[in-house]
């Protein structure tokens, strides 16, 4: 596969070439400073005008995204610094930990939402189904890809995300079924990746010369069930406190809000000192914390504790989608890639959604339209941004990592148009059906 990889490399030096360090800082600093002041202000205006963007049937994300592209156009930015910078990874990072804690809290009656019959299908038999297909499909398409590279493109491309199409969950000609489903998924298929993203990256970074394919996959288990524990105890002992305090007046609700956001850090955090997973220690602390503030000790738990961290998570994403469509402009100035990541990208996000979910859920008892609505509804967005920029940090090979990071592009890219066309589509086509039905 040639799309000019190697290409990353040149464009990533000249500042260093022509000029000081000391004046390459500075003007790196300065042209950095007036695209984040750029999009802080483009993130204020969609804040601002959220129901106008609603009106037009646009999206934040796409808004950010677009605007992240032109501003990085316009200012001409060289981004190579900033990716490999171990700031932006850990920003990333923290970022995906905040989204993975909502995620959890969000996931009501149970588990698995109050569908457990079903909802419990996509994590346990559609998603490995996806996971091995999308390595199958790399063998195909990529043949030059080494496995271990092939499972993390997997990793990036197959968890879903509902930003991009984040009105489905309030499109009432979708059953409330099928909008719970899909929002169980997209909490669940990011916390089932993770591990498997962290063994395969761990295979293709500098330490794997010290440590066999076999003992990173071992690593991975204990990280993972340490990660587990870690996140269990700390969302138990959160919700614990916080009860215990709001119920002795000895807290405001705000103060609550800070704790939650701070819950997620700490976790995290604690996870990672342990040479844990701590995404999954966040996504667990964030199912421990809801189950204990809801069910345990007949406790309440008041909505707002939770909103402080959805605000958090929102804004976050946001700056997410514009650092996206800032990589997406540096990575079409280095090149367009080879015809095979595009068709790699549309497999992704057709037949390899469509067939293991519509397989998984073959005697359900879900109505055959509701089926077809959950197998087309699968929008790529948050997850896939911050695995593939993960990725652009953790893999050594250049090659490796560019095709990562042009696969990512492709793929959240056909995510925004092909799911921001489907979402509608799929709704009237819906409500058509159930309205020529005969009721019994």
């Amino acid at each position: 596969m040639s799309i000019g990889y190697t290409r990353v490399r040149i464009v990533a030096q000249p500042v260093k070439i022509d000029m000081s360090d000391h004046s390459a800082k500075l003007l790196q600093a300065r042209c950095g400073g007036r695209v984040r002041r750029v999009g802080s202000c483009v993130g204020l205006l969609c804040a601002l005008g959220s129901r106008v963007i609603a009106r037009i049937r646009l999206t934040a994300p796409l808004v950010m995204v677009t605007v992240g592209i032109v501003v990085s156009r316009l200012m001409h930015e060289d981004l190579a610094d900033l990716l490999d910078e171990s700031a932006t990874e850990h920003a990333v990072e923290l970022i995906l930990a905040l989204l993975l804690f909502v995620d959890a809290t969000e996931v009501r009656g149970g588990l698995f939402g109050g569908e457990r019959a079903v909802s419990a299908r996509l994590p346990a038999v559609a998603l490995p189904l996806t996971l091995l297909g999308a390595v199958v499909l790399g063998t195909v398409l990529l043949p030059s890809t080494s496995i271990a590279v092939l499972v993390v493109v997997a990793c990036v491309v197959v968890p879903t995300d509902l930003a991009p199409a984040s009105g489905l969950l309030h499109d009432s000609r979708l059953p409330e079924r099928v909008r719970r489903t899909l929002n169980v998924e997209s909490g669940y298929n990011d916390d089932i990746v993770a591990p498997v993203f962290v063994v395969a990256l761990a295979t293709l970074g500098e330490n794997h010369a010290r440590e066999g394919t076999g003992e990173a996959i071992v690593h991975g288990f204990q990280s993972s069930m340490t990660a587990g524990v870690v996140g269990a105890a700390g969302g138990f002992g959160g919700a614990w406190l916080a009860r215990s305090a709001t119920s002795r007046a000895l807290t405001t609700l705000r103060c609550v809000r800070i704790g939650v956001v701070l819950l997620t850090l700490l976790a995290y955090a604690a996870a990672s000192g342990l040479s844990a997973n701590g995404f999954i220690a966040a996504f667990v602390s964030g199912i421990a914390y809801h189950a204990t503030r809801t069910t345990i000790g007949g406790g309440t738990l008041d909505e707002s504790e939770l909103e402080l961290a959805e605000d958090l998570a929102i804004l976050s994403s946001m700056a997410m989608w514009f650092l996206f469509g800032a990589t997406v402009s540096y990575l079409f100035e280095l090149g367009v890639p080879g015809g095979e990541v595009f068709v790699y990208a549309a497999v992704a996000l057709t037949a390899l959604r469509i067939i293991p979910v519509r397989f998984s859920l073959l005697g359900s008892d879900l109505p055959a339209p509701d089926r077809r609505a959950i197998s087309l509804l699968g929008p790529r967005g948050t997850a896939s941004i911050v695995f593939g920029l993960l990725a652009w940090r953790g893999i050594d090979d250049i090659d490796d990592a560019s095709l990562v990071l042009y696969v990512m592009a492709a793929t959240v890219l056909g995510s925004i148009a092909f799911h921001g066309f489907t979402v509608d589509r799929v709704g009237r086509r819906h409500s058509r059906e159930v309205s020529a039905t005969p009721q019994s």
